[in-house]
């Protein structure tokens, strides 16, 4: 749960039984042979451990850590174990980290595990170095051998901004669970910013920490306007590049597989500073077969923010690098709707489009831009007037419930499909397909 404390866990699921939004009791992905394996071997563990955010790093064979111990001002470590199918452990490494800062009464550890193989299972627990050990936590690598794979997209989860922090992050977990649920061999997923309402809220962040799937499931955050102030506090991304940010984050990439990703913080439009960033990430990943950028206030939307003077601006300064960088996709958060544009090229639509037999655009110049509604039924904007989103807006719609994207990646293709949480209707679907160099 939230925070591994028994006590809280307890009051937390009350909580959201009382306000009757947790939905039906899920199964998160995981093994339960290997959990009770697992545990067993960790029936005495002492170390408090709470607010693990575990994430990609830089490329598939990494994960990142961050997490927060009560009262521990020295150094802690994570220990990683590869199992067999049964729990067996069949080797172990442990990784130092070092205590980032104090901060009120805990402490914040970061590390980063490396040498992940394709297609295993591993279980990792945190400890302080000498007997104290929290309980373990499992996940599974996936399989990069046809480089295949799918990742999960999330609008701002902004637990707090609703009716209440327990009934914004039952609404959170209901669609990570949703989501893992209809895609459980997921690589990672996407939070596009705005994990919380109010920066330094220590309850707020409870409740985005409360789907157990975030200790089963990488989830790569991105920086929010909400959460920016607290974001270091909270997350370790790969790859910092120290341009295009402040203090609490700048520009960072990581790969998976053929996709480079590029995550700029929209904090900051120093345009310069943003090139110079993603030129950095796309040299050390030349062979990349598709660029995606994740980035968090939407460049193209519809609703309350669309017009807003920093948005207006950080469009004008970075389409055109977008452009210049060959940038297949774009996505984004912030206003709370959804929204995908048509294939954008120089702030105007591309005009001619081919399309395949199976409804696919061909070859697109330009990329393609897509704004994630809430994931937490937290909070929705209305819609400005036509006149202001119809010129880019191949979709626009305010749903006023929970939606996600699946994000299906081939060597040639990109898939965006978006579900309504409350039946895995489809909302929009669209894919790009690339044959330039095929034989």
């Amino acid at each position: 749960m939230f925070n591994r404390n028994h006590s809280m866990k307890v009051l937390f699921a009350t909580l959201i039984i009382v306000t009757a939004i947790a939905g039906c009791a899920k199964e998160p992905y995981r093994d339960s042979a290997v959990e009770e394996s697992v545990a067993t071997k960790d029936a005495l563990h002492t170390l408090d451990v709470f607010h693990i955010a575990f994430a990609p790093g830089a490329d598939e064979t990494e994960r990142t850590f961050s997490w927060h111990t009560r009262g521990m001002n020295k150094k802690g470590v994570v220990k990683l174990s590869q199992l067999d199918e049964e729990g067996n452990v069949l080797s172990s490494e442990t990784f130092e980290s070092n205590v980032e800062a104090i901060l009120r009464g805990f402490s914040r550890h970061k590390a980063t595990i490396t040498g992940l193989e394709e297609n295993q299972l591993y279980s990792y627990r945190f400890g302080d170095g000498h007997r104290a050990w929290s309980e373990s936590y499992t996940f599974r690598t996936q399989s990069n051998e046809d480089g295949d794979f799918n990742f999960l997209f999330f609008g701002d989860p902004q637990i707090g901004a609703g009716d209440g922090t327990q009934i914004d992050a039952a609404g959170w977990d209901r669609t990570v669970t949703t989501a893992t649920e209809m895609f459980p061999d997921t690589a990672f997923l996407v939070s596009s910013g705005d994990q919380v309402n109010t920066a330094y809220n220590l309850k707020q962040y409870d409740g985005w920490f409360f789907p157990e799937e975030l200790t089963n499931y990488p989830i790569m955050p991105i920086v929010g306007n909400h959460d920016a102030a607290s974001f270091a506090d909270y997350f370790n991304v790969p790859n910092e590049t120290g341009l295009g940010g402040n203090s609490e984050g700048s520009d960072f990439y990581f790969s998976y597989g053929s996709t480079l990703f590029l995550t700029l913080n929209t904090q900051t439009n120093d345009t310069e500073e943003h090139r110079e960033a993603m030129e950095q990430a796309i040299a050390a990943n030349p062979d990349a077969t598709h660029r995606i950028v994740l980035l968090h206030k939407s460049l193209y939307s519809s609703a309350d923010h669309a017009l807003d003077e920093d948005v207006l601006a950080l469009r004008t300064g970075l389409v055109p690098v977008f452009d210049e960088l060959d940038i297949d996709a774009v996505l984004m958060g912030h206003d709370h709707v959804y929204v995908r544009t048509y294939q954008m090229k120089g702030d105007v639509v591309v005009g001619e489009i081919t399309y395949n037999e199976d409804g696919a655009v061909v070859d697109p110049d330009g990329a393609v831009y897509l704004t994630g509604n809430s994931a937490s039924d937290s909070k929705y904007y209305e819609m400005r007037e036509l006149s202001v989103y119809e010129r880019y807006s191949a979709v626009a719609l305010q749903l006023e419930e929970p939606t996600y994207m699946n994000v299906e990646v081939t060597d040639d293709s990109l898939t965006f499909t978006t579900y309504k949480v409350s039946n895995l209707s489809v909302v929009d679907a669209y894919s790009i397909v690339k044959t330039v160099g095929e034989e």
